[in-house]
């Protein structure tokens, strides 16, 4: 697993470097002190995961960086690593496609259980913050629970449903697009009008939902 660290603080850098090398085998991890920087890393070279200052100073930082990020790069899970914890602040970066928010002030446990979950696809925000965002994660835990499938993929309309069945086998959206005889834009369009409506942040979020929901296998997708 390759990591990018983006922080304008070379002791966190530098500390949550040796954190994570300490923690777990085999992993690389690059850090920077700038957005521009990060940009460049990430065209260059692969990054499975990438944790985030929220507040830098600069163009180099802040949400729409954060935005700029998950739209850039929609499979590559971020994790915002702020002071803040504002659920304000918080909920701005999940909305924007961040997988993940860890407070500074959090045990290091907290960052291990929130790279987890993130490489799984899994949504991660403090316990003590979950009751200002009783929405986080909503869907998931319906899923997990049992709740009636019909009722979730009521909250898709037919052609997201058609869509998030792509999503769920690999597609990207110039191959959904190709395949639906519809242009890119209006994908793009489609896809994040189904994240909201279903309280999830990402591709790969929606990706595991559609296994969940048996939309890998096409004898099992619903229409």
């Amino acid at each position: 697993m390759h990591v990018l660290i983006v922080d304008d603080h070379a002791f966190v850098c530098v500390g949550l470097k040796a954190t994570l090398l300490d923690e777990y085998k085999g992993i690389d991890v690059t850090t920077t002190d700038h957005g521009d920087t990060a940009l460049t890393i990430l065209a260059q070279q692969n990054i499975d995961l990438i944790i985030v200052d929220l507040f830098m100073p600069g163009a180099g930082g802040g949400f729409n960086f954060i935005a700029m990020l998950c739209e850039s790069y929609p499979d590559l899970p971020v994790i915002v690593l702020s002071a803040s914890e504002n659920p304000a602040h918080i909920r701005k970066c999940l909305d924007y496609g961040a997988i993940g928010f860890v407070t500074k002030s959090a045990p290091k446990d907290a960052l291990f259980d929130a790279m987890s979950r993130a490489i799984k696809g899994e949504k991660y925000v403090p316990e003590s913050l979950r009751e200002a965002m009783p929405d986080v994660a909503k869907i998931m835990d319906e899923v997990d629970s049992g709740a009636d499938v019909d009722i979730i993929c009521g909250l898709m309309t037919k052609r997201q449903m058609e869509i998030l069945r792509h999503i769920t086998q690999g597609r990207s959206n110039k191959q959904i697009a190709r395949d639906l005889d519809l242009s890119e834009n209006t994908i793009k369009v489609h896809v994040s009008a189904m994240l909201r409506a279903l309280g999830l942040v990402n591709r790969t979020q929606a990706g595991i939902l559609g296994q969940k929901l048996g939309l890998d296998d096409n004898s099992k997708a619903k229409t």
